[in-house]
C-alpha cells in the first residue's frame, strides 16, 4: 500500500490531521519547515548545533501539543516558539562563541524582553518542578547539550530510559507553560 502523500495539503490540513495523531502528517510539516526554521535560529544564533536543538525541540512541542485549533497560523506559530527557543539558548551561544549580536527584530522592544524572562522563569519553575530524575535528564539533554547516548551514561542509565524521561519531563513542562503562556 503507498504512503499518503501530503505535499498538496495546506497547513491547516495538516494540523487537522496532527491533532488525529498522523504522523505523517508531522514529517509533511517538518519537511516544509525545518529550513526555514533552522535559518531564523543559526542567523540569530550562529551555532549548528544548538540551532537544530532548537527545531527538534519546537517540531517535538508541537507534536506533543497536537490541540492545534488555536494555532491560526503554523508559520507564525514557529516563528514564535522559535523566538522564545532563541532566547532560552542566547546564554549558551554567547558562552560558546563569546561574542553574538542579536537582531533588531528578536529585542526590538521593552515589551519583548520583559516576555522573554517572563518565560524564562515560568520555564525555570517547571523544570524545577519535575521529579529529579526527569529534572536530571532535561538539563543534561537540553542546558548541557547532552546526547541521549551520553546522558544515559552519565547516569548509569539505559538510553531509552532517557527517551522517556525526556518525554515525560517536556509533556509536564508543555502542561505548565501552556497555562501559563499563550504557546
Amino acid at each position: 500500500m503507498p504512503k499518503p502523500v501530503y505535499t498538496n495539503l495546506t497547513d491547516r490540513q495538516l494540523l487537522d490531521l496532527l491533532q488525529q495523531g498522523n504522523e505523517a502528517a508531522l514529517a509533511e510539516i517538518y519537511g516544509r519547515y525545518w529550513s526555514k526554521l533552522y535559518l531564523q535560529a543559526y542567523n540569530v544564533i550562529r551555532d549548528r548545533q544548538i540551532a537544530e536543538d532548537i527545531v527538534q525541540e519546537v517540531i517535538v512541542q508541537l507534536w506533543m501539543k497536537r490541540s492545534v485549533n488555536e494555532i491560526a497560523s503554523l508559520n507564525a506559530w514557529f516563528y514564535t516558539c522559535v523566538k522564545y527557543q532563541v532566547f532560552k539558548a542566547l546564554p549558551i551561544a554567547r558562552a560558546k562563541i563569546n561574542t553574538i549580536e542579536a537582531p533588531m527584530a528578536f529585542v526590538s522592544d521593552t515589551d519583548s524582553l520583559l516576555m522573554t524572562k517572563d518565560f524564562q522563569r515560568q520555564l525555570d519553575e517547571a523544570v524545577a518542578k519535575l521529579p529529579a530524575k526527569c529534572r536530571d535528564v532535561f538539563n543534561l539533554s537540553r542546558k548541557d547539550h547532552l546526547s541521549t547516548k551520553e546522558v544515559a551514561v552519565r547516569l548509569g542509565i539505559s538510553p531509552k530510559t532517557v527517551e522517556n524521561q525526556l518525554t515525560i519531563a517536556l509533556r509536564r513542562i508543555r502542561f505548565a507553560l501552556e497555562r501559563t503562556s499563550p504557546l
